[in-house]
């Protein structure tokens, strides 16, 4: 039995130990000089359960403090009629209703040219069969490609065979058996799936093969391409048997080598891609607000602060460091996190 910390955290609803050193308690200030803040925040995240519900994860920013935030979240309340016991600005909620077209024209506004959020707020859009389609690709596909000594990666190739299965899938294999293999992947790659007792290898690669199987027999000429993935697919039993066993049990503390067990959590890859984007597009000094989530503990938050960094040096897109900090907080406390721009 795993003892579970249920210590509390200042500025944060998560417990534990793991959630005490990057929780920001003050708020955001963009005249304090300390660099500039973007929040961001998540919707339709599901951590690694990528099958089923939303076929979308979307992480949007905003380049704001909590100052000016807080007078542009008062000003729509009440314009928008808004009532102030709703602690956030949720856009299905308030927005969405075809009744409520006078409230989304109102948030057009605060983006269009002209308003306070002009050029300040991006979305970042995941496709989860995508993303999944990817995973295979990366965890499997590579592995087995990079011990011959072939990178393809940076060829491009992993790239292109991530979109030919996600894109020709559904016409080589069904959708159906489409739908068996993002859902048997999900469910083998899963944190929840450990000790590999709910996805076994044997149950992932029975799926691989009839979906081969049946692709093969598919005439037209693009399922060709989702074909050839999946024949090479059928040749990576060591690759996932290795993933099997390197998989952190869940006794393993978080940290830097933790990752693993958070390889298929499209979080992990959409916080440093926003940041980057961010530094390319705003440069100086970033500071980076994060929602709280159980995923980003401290360690976490440090690994992927060096990431965001490290892929933009890497491949030239920023000259130096541009991220002063990357913190948690909950949206309650911080106005950015609640304007219903994604």
């Amino acid at each position: 039995m795993i003892e579970r910390d249920h210590a509390p955290n200042a500025g944060t609803g998560l417990l534990g130990a793991n959630f005490s050193r990057r929780s920001r308690l003050e708020p955001t200030d963009d005249r304090a000089g300390a660099g500039r803040w973007i929040a961001i925040d998540e919707s339709g995240y599901h951590g690694d359960q990528l099958h089923g519900g939303d076929r979308s994860m979307i992480l949007g920013s905003v380049a704001i403090d909590d100052a000016d935030a807080a007078a542009i979240v008062d000003t729509l309340r009440v314009e928008a009629g808004i009532q102030k016991s709703a602690t956030e600005l949720k856009f299905q909620k308030m927005f969405a209703d075809p009744a409520a077209g006078r409230r989304r024209h109102l948030l057009g506004d605060l983006l269009a040219p002209g308003g306070p959020l002009h050029d300040r707020a991006s979305v970042y859009v995941i496709d989860k069969h995508y993303f999944v389609a990817a995973k295979l690709v990366d965890l499997l596909l590579e592995e087995r490609f990079n011990a011959m000594g072939i990178d393809i990666v940076m060829n491009g190739v992993a790239r292109q065979f991530a979109l030919d299965l996600a894109t020709e899938g559904p016409r080589a294999m069904g959708r159906d058996g489409f739908d068996r293999l993002i859902a048997t992947a999900v469910g083998f790659f899963s944190k929840k799936n450990r000790t590999g007792d709910h996805v076994t290898v044997d149950d992932l690669f029975t799926v691989i093969q009839q979906c081969h199987a049946y692709a093969r027999r598919r005439k037209a000429p693009q399922a060709k391409k989702a074909t050839r993935v999946l024949e090479i697919l059928r040749e990576t039993r060591a690759e996932a048997e290795a993933f099997a066993c390197e998989r952190p049990a869940e006794a393993t503390p978080t940290g830097e080598h933790g990752l693993l067990d958070d390889s298929t959590d499209p979080l992990v890859t959409a916080v440093p891609t926003v940041i980057l984007h961010a530094s390319i597009r705003y440069g100086g000094k970033l500071q980076v607000l994060a929602d709280d989530q159980r995923l980003l503990t401290d360690d976490k938050l440090d690994v992927l602060e060096r990431g965001a960094t490290a892929v933009g040096l890497v491949q030239g897109l920023i000259k130096q460091s541009h991220l002063q900090s990357l913190v948690r907080g909950r949206s309650v406390d911080h106005p950015p996190s609640s304007l219903p721009t994604w």
